[in-house]
């Protein structure tokens, strides 16, 4: 059974279809939203082919993610998640506000965000930044809302080395970091006073790729 949500002026529909969720905008008229579901719902069960474009709206996925971070992240992750959410999306509104949807965002979108963050945050803020929004679009991976993060396509900024003991866990996470884990994965075994130290590794993650977008 389908349902209709709506997003500030915005009326959207939800309905599974071939075993996925999916989301689609219909305007600001509830009655036309309405419709629509019920349009869709009869053709999925007389067994009628739907041209599907697997869609979101970046604002209703990130209310998803936050659903389903709730019990993977610890509190202090998910107010940098959603800091970091909101930062980029005020980014986009002055700077692409054409981009709504979780498809329009490329590598060419990430970087240009990236460049406008080294005008005003430090180097390890800026690589940190890159990566919560990384672990962010890995749940639009799983969801099958896009197919490649596009934050994988961006290289961080290399910072000075420092000197830090290299203990077990700590050679640990450089193991993840190369194996290109994601920072969710082993957010909890880090133990650090500022989890921006992990930066410094930033050339042990694999990220020289083509950026085929631009």
């Amino acid at each position: 059974m389908g349902q209709i949500r709506k997003v500030g002026n915005l009326f959207y529909i939800e309905f599974y279809a071939r075993g996925l969720l999916y989301s689609q905008v219909t305007g600001d008229n509830e009655d036309l939203a309405l419709l629509m579901l019920n349009n869709i719902e009869a053709k999925i069960s007389q067994g009628e082919a739907l041209m599907l474009v697997r869609e979101i709206n970046l604002i209703v996925f990130f209310e998803q993610f936050l659903t389903y971070s709730s019990d993977r992240f610890s509190q202090r992750s998910i107010t940098r998640f959603i800091q970091t959410w909101e930062n980029f999306n005020t980014f986009l509104r002055s700077t692409y506000p054409n981009v709504l949807n979780i498809s329009h965002l490329t590598p060419h979108v990430i970087e240009s965000y990236k460049i406008a963050l080294i005008k005003i945050a430090k180097p390890k803020v800026v690589n940190l930044t890159i990566l919560l929004l990384r672990e962010i679009l890995d749940y639009a991976i799983k969801k099958g809302f896009i197919n490649d993060n596009p934050t994988i396509h961006i290289h961080l900024i290399e910072l000075r080395s420092k000197s830090i003991k290299n203990t077990e866990r700590l050679l640990l996470v450089k193991k993840l970091l190369r194996n290109n884990v994601s920072l969710g994965s082993f957010y909890q075994l880090l133990n650090l006073k500022d989890v921006a130290q992990i930066m410094y590794w930033s050339n042990f993650i694999p990220l020289i790729r083509d950026d085929i977008y631009t």
